[in-house]
């Protein structure tokens, strides 16, 4: 009986599941304890009032050394077999009424398995509320957790879409360098190409200037200084336009 009773289990399922299938065993084997117990308490009954009579005659010896040592014999048994409850509970008129009425033995047997049911049930109701009441707590810290991986969840997703907003920025900024890039160069470009136009306007000019210089000095001096001055006077003193020169020159051409 200890045996089924302490049997370890892995959860309180497994624990619950054996009890229900070894219950008929348990009880099966209260049962027969119990045949039994009332079955050698109805000898030892009817064992005590046959000492004075029937181990008196017994055939050789001494009556009364037959009797002591039966008696000691039962002394024994008694103390090998039974308690103090035992002895208390089967007296002669409980033994009668036993004897008599086996309905209300198997009555009192029911009711005593019936009690020990009923016990046995209301531990395991207490312990399965105890288990309903710790997997409602496990529930609710799972969704705490679950309500806490959502709200990280969400935070990650802003942050996803605030990266990809800010990669799309820095997209559109390089873009947009670029192209001013593009521009500063074009730009870099089209005044390399005035400047190198500047410079070779310059080259003809002072070409021209010197081609007309020797014709001007060979006619007359004093008119080449006049024409010297004068056009000195334009290109430097009267602030004209940039392209005044060019189109000086182009006129001088």
């Amino acid at each position: 009986m200890l045996k089924l009773i302490e049997e370890d289990a892995d959860s309180f399922a497994q624990r619950a599941e054996m009890y229900y299938k070894k219950r008929p065993e348990l009880v099966n084997m209260v049962q027969d304890f119990y045949r039994t117990h009332r079955s050698l308490a109805e000898r030892y009954d009817q064992i005590k009032p046959e000492t004075g009579i029937g181990f008196l005659t017994t055939v050789g010896g001494s009556p009364f050394a037959s009797a002591k040592h039966q008696i000691e014999k039962l002394m024994s048994f008694a103390d090998n077999g039974y308690d103090t409850y035992s002895e208390n509970c089967y007296t002669e008129d409980c033994t009668e009424s036993e004897v008599d009425d086996p309905e209300q033995e198997e009555e009192e047997e029911n009711i005593k398995e019936k009690h020990v049911s009923f016990m046995a049930v209301n531990e395991e109701v207490m312990k399965l509320n105890d288990e309903i009441k710790r997997l409602n707590e496990e529930k609710k810290n799972d969704k705490d957790q679950l309500k806490q991986k959502d709200i990280i969840c969400d935070e990650v997703m802003k942050l996803r879409e605030e990266m990809k907003r800010l990669g799309e920025e820095n997209k559109t900024q390089m873009e947009q360098l670029k192209q001013k890039d593009e521009e500063k160069l074009e730009v870099i470009r089209q005044l390399s190409f005035t400047i190198d136009m500047m410079k070779q306007e310059n080259v003809k000019m002072r070409n021209f200037i010197a081609k007309e210089g020797t014709k001007k000095l060979k006619k007359n001096p004093f008119e080449f200084s006049k024409f010297v001055g004068a056009f000195s006077g334009k290109l430097f003193d009267n602030g004209t336009p940039e392209n005044e020169p060019w189109v000086e020159l182009s006129k001088l051409g």
